[in-house]
C-alpha cells in the first residue's frame, strides 16, 4: 500500500523543511535588519549605507506628490539611495526618524516591521521642536548578509503632526 499526505499534511511537512533551511540564517537577517533600521531611525546615513549592497533598491510607493510622481520614490543602487537620503537630511534637518517597531517578524528573507515613524525635525523657535508621527509598515531583504531591497510604506494621507515645547 502506497502512503501518500494529504494536501495539508504536504504542506506542513515543507513548511517545516524549509524552516529548517532558513532557521541559521534566520537570526543573522533579522539582527542585520534591526541593525539597520535602528541605524535609519537614527540617521546614521553611514551606519546604513555600510549594510546595503551596491545594487540595493529603496522604494516608498506610499510617498507621492509633485515633486515624486504618482509612483512614488524609488532610488536603485547604494550609491543614489545615500545621496537620496543625505539630500533630505540637509533640505530637512531632521533630528531623528524615531521609529516604534510594534511587531516584527521574518519570512524567508524579508524582516518586516510594523509599527510608526516619529520623526522630529527642528523648528526656528528655540526650545521648540516639530513631530510627524504616521503609521509605517518597512520591509527589509537581507541576502547574503546585506540589504538588498528597503520597501517603505507610510500614512502619509494623515499623520499626526504637533509643535513640541522643550
Amino acid at each position: 500500500m502506497k502512503y501518500t499526505l494529504p494536501p495539508l499534511a504536504a504542506l506542513a511537512a515543507f513548511a517545516l523543511l524549509a524552516t529548517g533551511v532558513n532557521a541559521q540564517n534566520s537570526s543573522d537577517s533579522e539582527r542585520i535588519a534591526r541593525d539597520y533600521m535602528a541605524s535609519y531611525s537614527a540617521i546614521d546615513w553611514d551606519a546604513m549605507e555600510s549594510m546595503l549592497a551596491e545594487d540595493a533598491i529603496f522604494e516608498d510607493s506610499t510617498a507621492i506628490g509633485p515633486d515624486i510622481g504618482i509612483d512614488g520614490l524609488r532610488h536603485e543602487g547604494r550609491e543614489e539611495t545615500m545621496t537620496a537620503l543625505r539630500a533630505f537630511s540637509e533640505t530637512n534637518q531632521p533630528i531623528e526618524l524615531g521609529f516604534v517597531w510594534e511587531t516584527v517578524f521574518q519570512s524567508n528573507e524579508r524582516v518586516v516591521f510594523i509599527g510608526e515613524v516619529n520623526a522630529l525635525f527642528p523648528t526656528q523657535t528655540e526650545g521648540q521642536t516639530f513631530r510627524w508621527r504616521a503609521e509605517q509598515v518597512s520591509v527589509i531583504t537581507i541576502r547574503d548578509g546585506q540589504v538588498v531591497r528597503h520597501q517603505d510604506f507610510a500614512n502619509y494621507r494623515s499623520p499626526d503632526q504637533s509643535l513640541i515645547l522643550q
